[in-house]
């Protein structure tokens, strides 16, 4: 049994399906996949922990090659919030289940050799080679990193694939030691940094066991790490294996078109699955409230009763308001009165617009006689 070790959520899950087709090309032994995932959704919503039905999925493809194929899949949130719940290093230019790895000697049932592999990796030769390599007198066996090997130390590894010595790490406490460097010191690499610094005991790989350039004639294993390009500029390319169209058109690889084909089938149905089961609590949601729809439903002849009872109510109701109402007579009444009221206010206004008028017409003629008058008066004196 080949024990490997892979870290996530679902937005790598492309990656982990094409490491684990690629490295199940060249073997026949039987794999047993541990699957590390955890749900951080209060730091970032897309942080969600891989299910059952990723699990299923990844069983699915490794025992289509072995039966005795399996997949485990660890939740390790409890265990990561109560080792690492003050992590200077959880907001980097990666993702926080970089640190799942470092806490693996904390779980029960783990075998004492354990293969860790990134999920942007691609086998081109049979993984038993490594796998089966006597670390019994060391912590960690990995190559060294393309990039720190020349700006950071000669020996600076890279631990995208890192074959542990679980039992040994578990004397040295080189783990426990990695965990309290990411928790305390700011890095740049923080799980790759701590590995290489608290890891005593270190077996140094050939380039060929994680190949970070390009492909060697003996390569076994390809990792699409970020490279450094200085033309036509300076600047940094990150590539990965499930981008298939740059894998083709920048890189002009084609070797493992067969493992994409498998890939994009096998995620194809996946997704239409994933599809039809929304469907599907879709349907039993609508079948559930039309339920109660219909249980809150009234029986017909009830219904029919109610609609009589109210029509009756009706009908004294408005008995009643006639009752109330006046006789025809007294309205009559009421009317002649009214006009005689209104009669008796035009007359009054029109009196006092007759006397008005006498009023002015007197005045008129007094002015007019005044103004003979000093006329006459003028007419004398001269």
């Amino acid at each position: 049994m080949i024990n490997v070790m892979l870290c996530g959520n679902d937005k790598v899950l492309d990656g982990m399906l094409i490491t684990l087709m690629s490295m199940i090309k060249y073997t026949k032994e039987p794999v047993h996949a541990y699957i590390m995932t955890m749900d951080l959704t209060n730091l970032n919503p897309a942080y969600t922990a891989l299910g059952e039905n990723h699990r299923k999925l990844l069983e699915k493809v490794l025992k289509e090659k072995n039966k005795a194929s399996k997949v485990t899949l660890v939740d390790e949130t409890e265990l990561y919030n109560s080792e690492m719940p003050r992590n200077i290093n959880k907001k980097t230019h990666y993702t926080p289940y970089i640190f799942l790895r470092l806490l693996c000697d904390k779980l029960d049932n783990m075998p004492d050799k354990l293969l860790y592999l990134d999920c942007d990796l691609v086998f081109y030769g049979n993984v038993e080679e490594l796998y089966n390599m006597n670390i019994d007198d060391y912590e960690i066996a990995a190559a060294r990193d393309y990039i720190g090997r020349t700006w950071i130390d000669v020996d600076y590894l890279n631990s995208g694939v890192l074959l542990m010595n679980l039992k040994k790490l578990k004397q040295t406490k080189a783990l426990e030691k990695s965990v309290q460097m990411c928790i305390t010191k700011r890095m740049m690499l923080p799980d790759q940094t701590a590995l290489n610094r608290c890891c005593k005991k270190k077996l140094i790989l050939e380039d060929r066991f994680n190949e970070q350039d390009r492909r060697k004639p003996k390569t076994v294993i390809r990792h699409f790490s970020m490279k450094l390009k200085y033309f036509p500029f300076f600047h940094s390319q990150n590539i990965k294996p499930w981008q298939i169209d740059k894998v083709h058109n920048i890189y002009k690889i084609h070797d493992y078109d067969d493992i994409y084909e498998k890939y994009e089938k096998v995620m194809k149905e996946f997704k239409e699955e994933g599809s039809g089961a929304k469907k599907a609590t879709k349907v039993v949601k609508k079948e559930k409230v039309e339920t109660k729809v219909s249980s809150k439903k009234k029986p017909v002849a009830t219904e029919k009763k109610e609609k009589e009872d109210k029509e009756v109510n009706k009908t004294k109701v408005v008995k009643d308001v006639k009752e109330k109402k006046e006789p025809k007579s007294s309205n009559k009444v009421n009317k002649d009165t009214k006009k005689k009221e209104v009669k008796k206010v035009e007359e009054k206004t029109q009196a006092k617009k007759n006397t008005k008028k006498v009023a002015t017409k007197e005045t008129k003629k007094e002015v007019k006689k005044d103004i003979k008058k000093n006329a006459a008066k003028k007419s004398t004196k001269k």
